[in-house]
């Protein structure tokens, strides 16, 4: 807990604002301790412009919060690595994917208590060439997929299911060569992560044992599979046993090479991005500060990829 009155700035998407219904304004009035937080809200008006309004308020707040998606976040979130300022997050978007692992409740009035709370941690970031994530990128099918939705007027856990549904049987594994850590590995690929938190969204656990505070990322490698298992499959993403697939690999790392292409599509935090060859991917550790709802509670790491 903070001894000291916090200056605070809240930076919100007002599309997902309007779709939740309610003015975080108020919202705010309501839930954050005036003793404690001195705020100030301001909006994005397109996208990467929460990238620029947090890069111009970094020197003069203590706590940036970003109001919106996970893309959103990764805006606000980039320009405060080794700032010392402290992220904030208010879970308005869709998939909420790095609220969740770090359990920030999906309530937005409940997400601005745990603020109150103060419960701040020292996570890691990764980069991706030149791009910085925060919670997840990759290449494959869930990048083809973000695109597809993207592309899509329709926002909410329905359009993403029915976009990875439709492109499901369609969709053409890729070869891929990783190095990683001194190892290497090749494949034709269904998808590739790099996981610095344990899901994606929606309570999809693509990498259900990894930490965002170990200094380390998971390479989560999901081979190419019979698509009449599908149905077990996404079982398995959902109780947190994906990484126990016969068909996938969870494995640590702190850097990364990827090759076998000369440019193919990406994603960083569920945005869209294409990358180019050879795809470089690292961790910076300990390099944010962030307000996390609890302690995350992490099982032991399990590297074994047994039976389905």
């Amino acid at each position: 807990m903070q001894s000291e009155i916090s200056k605070i700035l809240f930076i919100i998407h007002p599309i997902l604002e309007k779709r939740l219904g309610m003015k975080v304004k108020d919202q705010v009035a309501d839930c954050l301790d005036p003793a404690l937080f001195e705020p100030s809200i301001i909006y994005s008006d397109f996208p990467g412009h929460a990238r620029d309004l947090a890069r111009k308020s970094v020197d003069r707040y203590h706590v940036i919060v970003a109001g919106g998606g996970d893309g959103t976040v990764n805006e606000v979130a980039s320009q405060l690595v080794h700032s010392g300022v402290i992220l904030g997050i208010l879970p308005m978007g869709s998939g909420k994917g790095l609220a969740r692992s770090l359990g920030i409740p999906m309530d937005i009035r409940k997400a601005i208590q745990t603020l109150n709370d103060f419960t701040v941690i020292e996570m890691d970031t990764g980069q991706a060439n030149q791009f910085r994530f925060i919670n997840i990128a990759g290449i494959g099918f869930d990048a083809h997929v973000a695109q597809a939705y993207a592309n899509s007027t329709r926002r909410g856990f329905f359009p993403y299911a029915f976009h990875t549904a439709g492109n499901l049987f369609r969709y053409s594994p890729v070869p891929v060569h990783i190095r990683y850590d001194h190892k290497e590995t090749e494949d034709n690929v269904f998808l590739v992560c790099f996981a610095n938190s344990t899901q994606w969204g929606y309570g999809a656990l693509i990498s259900p044992n990894a930490r965002t505070d170990d200094g380390l990322l998971d390479l989560c490698i999901w081979r190419d599979f019979p698509r009449i298992l599908s149905p077990g499959l996404l079982i398995r993403l959902f109780n947190g046993t994906i990484h126990k697939s016969r068909y996938i690999s969870a494995i640590p790392f702190k850097q990364a090479v990827a090759t076998g292409f000369e440019r193919i599509q990406g994603h960083i935090d569920g945005e869209p991005v294409e990358f180019t060859a050879p795809l470089n991917i690292t961790v910076d550790p300990a390099s944010l500060k962030v307000i996390c709802g609890r302690q995350p509670v992490y099982d032991h790491r399990d590297l074994r990829t047994p039976e389905v």
